[in-house]
């Protein structure tokens, strides 16, 4: 009868050992770290990193151009309507102030006048357009310019300087500045601007 039992009775199953689960929290938390910390880097280098606005004159016309060649009594009388651009290219508003725009011949000041300020918005272009009167009376080399003047074109410079400050998200403020250098070649016979080249 033992014999019988010990046929039915049934071996100890053996012991079933469950894997042990890994805790992968920490894995999850320096990943989304990681990934953070990439995120804020791009962020820092594109967004927050300002750049200069691009300032130039964009167009030019004459409106009003008067001139004789006369050796001993060369003179100029011009009124121009320009056209100056300013380009902002950082991801916050650039608020500038007013500059002046001098126009000159071979280092003389022939004009001058006023830019006023304003707003460009985040990678905008903002359009500012001014009349300068340009004359000759500042000029004491009289004999050179009416030579320059006696091929027709007249070569004259733009420059003016741009300063302001650009708000990046709201928090951060940096100072700017920017400088126009044009140079305008006046077509004296044809009273319009020949060639604008700004750098």
């Amino acid at each position: 009868m033992f014999a019988k039992d010990r046929r039915l009775a049934r071996p100890p199953a053996p012991p079933v050992f469950k894997p042990r689960r890994v805790n992968k929290c920490p894995v999850y938390i320096l990943a989304t770290v990681v990934v953070l910390g990439a995120v804020a880097l791009v962020f820092s280098l594109i967004v927050l990193r300002p750049s200069d606005p691009e300032f130039e004159l964009s167009d030019v016309s004459v409106k009003l151009l008067n001139y004789t060649r006369d050796d001993t009594a060369a003179w100029l009388d011009a009124t121009l309507d320009a056209r100056a651009a300013v380009k902002n290219t950082n991801f916050g508003r650039f608020e500038f102030g007013s500059c002046n725009l001098t126009v000159s011949y071979n280092g003389t000041l022939v004009g001058e006048k006023e830019l006023g300020g304003g707003t460009v918005w985040s990678r905008e272009t903002k359009y500012v357009d001014v009349t300068v009167r340009v004359g000759s009376s500042s000029i004491s080399d009289l004999k050179n310019f009416s030579s320059d003047m006696s091929d027709n074109v007249l070569e004259l410079t733009s420059y003016a300087e741009l300063r302001g400050w650009v708000h990046l998200i709201k928090i951060v403020k940096r100072r700017l500045k920017s400088e126009m250098n044009c140079t305008i070649s006046l077509d004296l016979s044809n009273r319009r601007v020949q060639d604008l080249i700004c750098r």
